[in-house]
């Protein structure tokens, strides 16, 4: 088994060792006033907004088509909806594609790996890659398999779609650019790091921003796959990145979001969490928010990193999903079920689901590869003294 067989670094950044069976850590997805969250281990929910019930759970003792029993082994992407469909992949293997109003499941495919990314539609056909080496497109209505391409390792990452081009990390430390029609390579040869890819891509003005095991985030030329510029962290970036007008806030395994320019990957600040940032930085109301694995969120003044609120928040619970935003409030999802709304205006968190946290499980690491380093701080550091790599 993948998460059991291999190292939790984000484990041991916090000083527990213990692997145990894969559990999750999807983050929430909006759609006709409910939250799709995950709520405990292997399960699925639909939480409504206004009234704060669950409507649905999922699972829930529904079947396969062979009879057998459900069991998702935990979803690390966030889920689609679309048109009142749930799209969410297992840990199983299995894809799922779930009424919205009902929470019954409409079809499922069988992907034969594990799916760790979320799935994106576009354009009508539905993208997800899978630790079977291959990123899979099928027909949203009924998941009949319409392409799929192969890398050379795991998927873990989800795809992104622009404009007609599939842009898709791999574990094999290529980014590759692909047909969204029928899965041809676009570009002359696919980019290549120095390290796993399992971060999802951002573009933005013709650049792809993706973060890589080798402790580089990349910018890569979206029209032809070349190298821009690179910037190296002390750990890992592993999360999606945000780009807010000429900066790119990313957060890094050291602990520390780093602000950089666009152009250039040169640093102009960065601050320090304490503990590894996955979960991808969102900018609400002017105010940068980013969660660190610990619980801690921090508001920050985007154009220096000094501190927006009088103190962080302290959540106590692991946050390693990405989060959503919905209008002035930022919703997180705790592994282990909490789910959280938290107020970048007032600096301050309600919990709107609490339950007791599991085992904490195997985050989905590859083996020897050294843990995140602890770091000092919990201030911005502004002076740009780290360049980028040209």
């Amino acid at each position: 088994m993948l998460l059991a067989a291999l190292a939790a670094a984000l484990l041991l950044a916090t000083g527990c060792a213990r692997i145990a069976q894969p559990s999750g850590w999807a983050g929430p997805s909006l759609a006709d006033g409910r939250l799709v969250i995950h709520t405990q281990r292997a399960e699925m929910a639909a939480l409504d907004v206004a009234s704060l019930q669950i409507a649905w759970e999922f699972p829930a003792g529904q079947k396969h088509g062979d009879g057998a029993k459900i069991q998702l082994q935990g979803v690390y992407g966030n889920p689609a909806i679309v048109d009142g469909t749930v799209y969410l992949g297992g840990y199983d293997g299995w894809l799922y594609a779930i009424d919205m109003a009902s929470g019954q499941l409409n079809w499922e495919a069988d992907l034969g790996g594990h799916i760790i990314g979320g799935a994106v539609v576009s354009d009508g056909l539905l993208y997800v890659g899978s630790s079977n080496n291959r990123l899979h497109a099928l027909d949203p209505s009924d998941g009949a398999e319409r392409w799929y391409f192969e890398a050379r390792d795991d998927i873990w990452a989800t795809p992104l779609v622009d404009n007609g081009v599939v842009y898709v990390a791999s574990m094999d430390k290529k980014l590759y650019a692909l047909d969204a029609a029928d899965g041809r390579e676009r570009w002359p040869k696919a980019f290549s790091a120095d390290g796993a890819l399992a971060a999802t891509p951002v573009l933005v003005n013709g650049t792809l921003l993706v973060g890589g095991f080798d402790r580089r985030l990349y910018a890569v030329d979206s029209a032809s796959g070349q190298e821009k510029w690179s910037f190296k962290a002390d750990n890992w970036f592993w999360g999606r990145p945000l780009v807010n007008g000429d900066t790119v806030y990313a957060g890094s395994l050291d602990g520390n979001v780093y602000a950089l320019g666009l152009a250039d990957g040169k640093r102009l600040w960065s601050y320090d969490l304490q503990a590894p940032v996955r979960a991808a930085p969102l900018i609400v109301g002017n105010i940068l928010v980013v969660a660190g694995r610990q619980g801690r969120v921090v508001g920050l003044n985007p154009e220096n990193g000094e501190l927006a609120w009088a103190l962080p928040i302290e959540l106590g619970k692991t946050l390693l999903a990405d989060p959503l935003a919905d209008g002035d409030v930022v919703y997180y999802s705790a592994q282990g079920g909490a789910l959280y709304k938290v107020s970048p205006k007032e600096g301050s968190a309600v919990p709107l689901l609490l339950v007791a946290p599991p085992t904490p499980a195997a985050s989905p690491t590859p083996a020897g590869t050294p843990a995140p380093s602890p770091t000092p701080g919990g201030t911005a550091t502004p002076s740009p003294t780290q360049a980028a790599t040209p």
